[in-house]
């Protein structure tokens, strides 16, 4: 045994887990691969994705405390989703096509089937939205973390074309339409809040939920994966003119919907055209929040919101019956009110 191990961190244990985590990232080989596991760093040919003219958009996020009850009860298998959700959700509302990720995991002590079972979710993840799996950051930290616990971060980079990128903040005009796509649920913020209530209410996660679901138990709704959006996007943005999309994490509708938008515009929400989604409900129910203080903080059933042109509606609407997905129409653009300087009407 190494002075090292004795201290807590098990070199040679964490490097054989590397190894058998290779394959999985392998999966997620794309155009651009270069090099391999292992190196110092990642190597990626954006020139083998025949851009003319490209940017690269970045993002780094985490999940915040849903890893704790995930932990909790133990079901892990969603959260490599949320990591990559959260990562790349955020450069698709830029126009980007995800090209790689990285994660970051840290704990007291890398446990084997935890490990694993987030790792082959951010590989299954990846590979479905066509994003390298390129490495990352593995740390064993005892005086940091307690017992079991862990945290993760993602690193994302993507790219999209000069002229592409988006959001079109000059083109964006009073009456233009923000329509939102349905959420799978919280995603991946709020969950400080949502323990805390659950905690105090002693409402339990093992039985079925207090409201219509098909779920088997509380804790299956709470830890649905975050959905990610770039498939979709993707195809939208070939058929409809796009001038923003935003991501509805930390915020809520009323923290996020603004960002794509001059300071002389404001959103007016239509809350009323909102998702009659039944887990928000009870939510906002059992936590007495005020309708403000729900819209400001969760997404409210909708996960990712785009602005068009109001003569676009018809087009985009037709679009959404033919690929036989949801959409809502939350609200417009209109002219911000300098007395009060609202970014966000709510109606």
């Amino acid at each position: 045994m190494t002075v090292y191990k004795e201290s807590g961190v098990d070199i040679l244990s964490t490097d054989n887990l590397i190894k058998e985590i290779t394959p999985l990232c392998t999966k997620t080989n794309r155009p651009g691969k270069m090099g391999k596991i292992g190196s110092f760093g990642g190597l990626f040919d954006l020139k083998m994705c025949k851009y003319k003219d490209p940017i690269l958009v970045t993002s780094s996020d985490g999940i915040g405390t849903k890893t704790i009850l995930g932990l909790s009860q133990n079901k892990l298998e969603g959260l490599g989703f949320d990591l990559v959700g959260m990562c790349l959700n955020d450069i698709v509302c830029h126009g980007a096509e995800p090209l790689f990720f990285l994660d970051y995991f840290a704990s007291s002590k890398i446990e084997r089937n935890s490990f694993v079972k987030i790792i082959k979710s951010i590989s299954a993840a990846c590979k479905k939205n066509n994003c390298l799996f390129i490495g990352g950051e593995t740390a064993e930290m005892p005086g940091v973390y307690r017992k079991k616990d862990f945290d993760l971060a993602g690193f994302c980079v993507g790219a999209v074309e000069r002229k592409k990128m988006l959001p079109k903040i000059n083109k964006i005009m009073p009456d233009d339409v923000v329509i939102g796509l349905p959420s799978s649920g919280f995603h991946s913020n709020g969950y400080l809040l949502i323990r805390k209530i659950i905690k105090e209410q002693n409402i339990s996660l093992i039985d079925k939920p207090p409201f219509k679901s098909d779920d088997k138990n509380l804790a299956i709704t709470l830890l649905k994966p975050t959905r990610l959006y770039y498939n979709l996007i993707a195809k939208i943005i070939k058929f409809i003119k796009v001038k923003g999309i935003a991501h509805i994490t930390g915020g809520g509708l009323i923290g996020n919907l603004p960002r794509v938008i001059s300071k002389k515009l404001s959103i007016e929400l239509n809350s009323k055209n909102l998702p009659n989604d039944n887990l928000f409900s009870w939510f906002k129910n059992i936590s007495k929040l005020s309708d403000h203080e729900m819209l400001s903080t969760f997404n409210c059933g909708i996960g990712m919101a785009f602005i068009i042109s109001k003569k676009d509606l018809k087009r985009t609407q037709h679009f959404f019956e033919k690929n036989k997905e949801e959409f809502f129409i939350i609200g417009r653009i209109i002219k911000k009110n300098m007395r009060n300087g609202k970014n966000c009407k709510i109606i």
